[in-house]
């Protein structure tokens, strides 16, 4: 039986603290001592219990604010329980003074604002209206925590955790069926790709890789020097129109590394740090993922054999026409006309497919590979063209013209995710330049990315703009950062953590 509002519901406490314990995870082994998972035990009871609270502990004037950032904390709260994520966060200070959570939802509106450095947050942490979004009563020009002590968390903030609060995030839009429309011929499919976001000839740390670079001098001289940059392989879940992170990692140096596999003497290169992600992503999402869409860096025998190992399907861009399977389905292609043609009403594209389904030239690789290339003309345009491997049975059963728009909605990662970060999210300036720092932060932001794109797209139901993915939520932004100074009292974000 659900409860009124303004009824206080008999487990809440006089205090306003309620008696429900920290939510677990749906796998964690139950804490009745039952010996039974959460999931198939307590959860839905305890679940049930929570939906009937929050709408008691959430203030009104949020609950019923058209507000596009009330609307956003609500969405968070009700639907995917950030409160708790964030309060569950850990890192190794001593007895600290200022709770990780305090930190970390700091952080996590400095990513949803787009606040663009450390310095720049410092500064917001001592506005009121800044005060009462992250849950402080106002006091100008009195920060509740300096930046020392935001940069200290970063050093020491427990990175599991971070990667658990991802992927509950996931899992809740998954039991919300947001992934279960609009996917690209049934497949959920992951984009893998490489970034580096940042570089530079001066700053670094113990974490950094290293390369040598020719660089002019001031007087016209050219000299090679040291450049220091860190490098992350991203996984990006891809649809038509929500994309969401499901996970980063990162390519270690010499130092870092435990094992003395990699690709490069100084550092172990992006395909074992993405073999890495991959062994993560089985773990982590499973059956969730159905096929990986990569780059042409990928088109190798122990790459394809993994996914198989995982039942994953793979698209894989093919550039070198000397290099298998290219070459022999190039061969096999010559002279033959196209096994398709069709003109695109929507984009005014003609295309011809050319295709080979059983391509077994791989020493490494024993499974079969389909090969297609497209041609594609637009009106007074030169030709395009694109050539694809599809490994894996699902995968390989999938029509032509749906294996061309899976492997060019690749560039989901490129627009949607690196330029739109670099450019928008400010990613491309170092936070803190420790590694735990670092890959830190690239979480957190990846954490009110994907959350922002669920609001967007799914809670505000926006159309996404085809020219500009990224107009639509930089709008929505703006006019959150404009309704911070129409909070009428702080967030109660402790009574917010102990309800959930």
């Amino acid at each position: 039986m659900g409860l009124t509002r303004g009824e206080v519901h008999p487990e809440l406490k006089p205090t306003g603290v309620l008696a429900l314990r920290p939510t677990l995870g749906r796998n964690a082994r139950c804490p009745c001592d039952s010996g039974r998972k959460y999931k198939r035990c307590c959860y839905e009871r305890e679940e049930k219990l929570r939906r009937q609270l929050r709408p008691v502990v959430a203030p009104a004037w949020l609950l019923n604010s058209n507000g596009k950032l009330h609307q956003f904390e609500k969405y968070a709260y009700q639907v995917f329980d950030l409160p708790a994520l964030l309060a569950s966060q850990t890192d190794s200070r001593r007895s600290p003074e200022i709770p990780t959570g305090d930190v970390v939802n700091s952080l996590f509106h400095s990513a949803l604002l787009r606040i663009p450095s450390l310095n720049a947050l410092e500064g917001d942490l001592k506005e009121s209206d800044f005060q009462k979004l992250i849950g402080f009563e106002p006091t100008a020009e009195a920060k509740p925590f300096s930046a020392d002590v935001v940069a200290n968390v970063l050093d020491k903030l427990h990175l599991p955790g971070l990667k658990g609060a991802v992927k509950q995030v996931i899992q809740k839009a998954e039991r919300n069926k947001v992934f279960r429309e609009g996917s690209y011929g049934s497949l959920r499919c992951v984009a893998i790709d490489g970034w580096e976001p940042f570089a530079s000839y001066d700053r670094h740390c113990p974490d950094c890789l290293v390369r040598r670079l020719k660089k002019k001098t001031a007087t016209g001289e050219t000299e090679e020097v040291e450049q220091y940059y860190h490098h992350y392989v991203v996984a990006l879940l891809l649809g038509p129109v929500v994309d969401v992170v499901l996970a980063v990692e990162p390519v270690l140096n010499e130092e870092a590394r435990t094992d003395t596999v990699g690709e490069h003497a100084d550092h172990e290169g992006e395909l074992t740090a993405a073999h890495r992600l991959l062994n993560f992503l089985h773990k982590t999402y499973g059956s969730f993922i159905d096929a990986m869409i990569v780059d042409a860096l990928y088109a190798n025998g122990p790459w394809m054999s993994r996914l198989d190992d995982y039942g994953y399907g793979g698209f894989i861009v093919l550039k070198k026409e000397n290099n298998e399977p290219l070459k022999e389905a190039l061969a096999l292609m010559q002279n033959k006309p196209p096994c398709e043609v069709y003109d695109d009403p929507a984009s005014k594209e003609h295309i011809e497919f050319w295709a080979e389904d059983d391509i077994e030239t791989l020493d490494t690789y024993p499974g079969k590979i389909r090969v297609i290339r497209a041609v594609i003309t637009r009106p007074e345009q030169e030709p395009t063209t694109w050539c694809l491997a599809i490994v894996g049975q699902r995968a390989r059963r999938v029509s032509r013209r749906t294996a061309l728009k899976i492997i060019r909605s690749r560039w989901h990662i490129e627009n949607t995710g690196f330029n739109q970060w670099m450019q928008y999210w400010k990613l491309g300036h170092v936070y803190r330049h420790t590694a735990n720092a670092i890959l830190a932060v690239l979480l957190i932001w990846m954490l009110a990315f994907n959350l922002l794109q669920l609001f967007v797209y799914r809670r505000l139901k926006r159309p996404r703009r085809p020219k500009d993915p990224t107009d639509t939520i930089r709008h929505i932004v703006e006019t959150m950062l404009r309704e911070i100074a129409t909070l009428p009292e702080p967030l109660p974000w402790r009574v917010l953590w102990d309800s959930s």
